[in-house]
């Protein structure tokens, strides 16, 4: 959470991007989500110490 605009998308897909074990971020700023292809399991805390300094925050979505 925390994106408005599209400079906030292109901050979130750069520090996801250099999570370790991230292949490829896609953000979608109309709905506020960003897809994350990994090569492991990246846990959501992981994650969110990767936009330590910002004020976005992660939140898992799960499939139904």
């Amino acid at each position: 959470s925390g994106m408005s605009c599209g400079g906030c998308a292109t901050t979130v897909k750069n520090k996801l991007s250099d999570a370790p074990g991230v292949i490829s971020v896609s953000v979608d700023l109309a709905k506020k989500e960003a897809e994350i292809t990994s090569a492991v399991v990246i846990k959501a805390d992981t994650l969110q110490d990767s936009l330590k300094n910002t004020h976005y925050t992660i939140a898992e979505l799960r499939a139904a």
